[in-house]
């Protein structure tokens, strides 16, 4: 309990303890955070991550995949440009992120059902559930985002959100794994392994949400939020840096959807991978990413945002090319673990890159805009695919090779034509390539400061001295 400064007017704190329980809130914020990745790995290792397996095994034809890999996704980015309006309506990020999280977790109940009940058609009352499932998570992202840009700082986020990742994807690889083999135990009731996996991650879901509600959101912020419109907006996205990079990343979800939804198709359908096959592949991108995403994060920190996605993006066109090489399980496995270190740099300097870019009063609406713009993107690129899929001519006997063929190439292309206009935003250290691939490879950065306390630098608000001494950041 905190007592009355004797300096102060009666009735207020000082600005020391203000400071200090922001401080401490802020902590024990973070440290719920990373219990609720942990929980929210779960969720996806045990239900998210079996959706498309689960369309197979319900023995949907390839028009359904499609749609399901697609316009889930692409509504759901939709209904992402309302959210700024939620946050004003509720008058808080935090509700809008509790609402949406606990009906996305229930969503998984008539998903689970679909696996008991006989004599309909599983594949379309499957892409409205998901679809359903979708818009409510989708909802979740922007305000969530928007409030761990700001108890997240700036000099720190590169290393916290590794940390964090690592955790919730370890915890993603265990349960997916268990998954499989769950599921290769269950051969010819498949459909009731499914329903149980589904119960499981509801269940997380709800621990994940309890979490959740440990969130800290920083006290007037909601207040403060700019009005943006869509004009605005999309004008930007020519005549901006950020606006270039959006259309660089909306681009890019595009060429890799085109062929992402259809790997899961190509190993349980085409090459007749068994349940623990298929999860010991998806596990080797995991574990990848679990060793690869915290240095992938001091590199961020130390040489900038945009320095990792341009280097991860030219490895990121390799990884369909290469399913091209060989179909055997231990060749797909190396390849899988390829994968996973690209993705791993790409999807965490990409969203903190957006962080630095955006300001606090306009950094919701862009995020929702973002990902509004990603998700139809994706969804497109999906949609491109289910089409072009069945009509494209056979590559080393499948077709679904020629599609992957056409993504790397177009994932080369986008690379190429957005990267080099566009600028880092933030000042950051010249480092050589050396000992960038120093950092990538473990080591530590050079003159890196040493301190035995996990947020050394961790405030609420900086000293104006030193915010005198920085320019403004830049709009965009």
């Amino acid at each position: 309990m905190l007592c009355y400064d004797g300096a102060s007017p009666k009735g207020s704190f000082s600005p020391m303890h203000i400071d200090k329980l922001l401080t401490q809130k802020v902590r024990k914020a973070l440290w719920f955070s990373n219990a609720e990745g942990m929980a929210y790995g779960a969720f996806l290792g045990f239900g998210d991550h079996y959706l498309v397996a689960y369309a197979v095994a319900l023995q949907t034809n390839s028009l359904q995949i499609g749609i399901l890999c697609s316009l889930p996704g692409f509504l759901a980015s939709l209904v992402q440009l309302f959210d700024s309006g939620l946050v004003r309506r509720l008058k808080s990020r935090k509700a809008v992120v509790l609402i949406f999280a606990m009906l996305q977790g229930l969503m998984l109940a008539p998903v689970m059902t679909l696996a008991l009940v006989q004599g309909i058609n599983p594949g379309w009352w499957l892409i409205l559930f998901v679809t359903l499932y979708s818009i409510f998570g989708a909802l979740i992202a922007p305000a969530w985002g928007s409030i761990m840009a700001e108890i997240v700082p700036q000099s720190l986020r590169g290393k916290y959100f590794a940390r964090r990742g690592s955790f919730s994807t370890l915890v993603t690889i265990i349960c997916f794994l268990v998954g499989g083999v769950f599921l290769n135990f269950l051969i010819g009731r498949a459909l009731w392994g499914f329903a149980i996996l589904f119960g499981v991650a509801l269940g997380a879901r709800l621990i994940s949400w309890a979490l959740l509600s440990r969130l800290y959101e920083m006290p007037g912020q909601d207040k403060v939020e700019e009005r943006m419109k869509a004009s605005e907006f999309t004008h930007g996205l020519v005549s901006t840096n950020l606006g270039r990079y959006m259309l660089f990343l909306f681009a890019m979800s595009f060429a890799v959807n085109i062929a992402s939804p259809y790997f899961t198709v190509y190993q349980l359908r085409d090459l007749k991978f068994s349940y623990l096959t298929f999860a010991i592949l998806e596990t080797a991108s995991s574990v990848a990413t679990i060793f690869a995403i915290t240095h992938w994060g001091r590199a961020a920190d130390k040489g900038g945002n945009l320095r990792i996605v341009r280097l991860s993006a030219g490895l990121i066109p390799l990884v369909p090319l290469l399913w091209l090489v060989s179909t055997s399980p231990v060749y797909l496995g190396v390849v899988q673990v390829f994968s996973g270190f690209a993705w791993a740099g790409f999807n965490l300097c990409t969203v903190n890159y957006l962080y630095d870019a955006t300001t606090s009063e306009n950094r919701t609406r862009y995020l929702a805009y973002f990902n509004a713009g990603h998700g139809i993107a994706g969804g497109l690129g999906a949609l491109a695919g289910g089409y072009l899929a069945p009509h494209l001519p056979y590559f080393l006997g499948y077709q679904v090779l020629t599609l992957l063929l056409v993504s790397g190439l177009l994932r080369a292309a986008v690379s190429l034509a957005f990267l080099p206009g566009i600028q880092e935003v933030r000042k950051v250290s010249a480092i050589p390539a050396a000992e960038l691939f120093h950092i990538l490879m473990g080591g530590r950065p050079v003159n890196r400061r040493i301190s035995h306390r996990r947020f050394p630098h961790l405030h609420y608000q900086e000293p104006v001295a030193a915010k005198a001494k920085e320019a403004p950041p830049a709009h965009p």
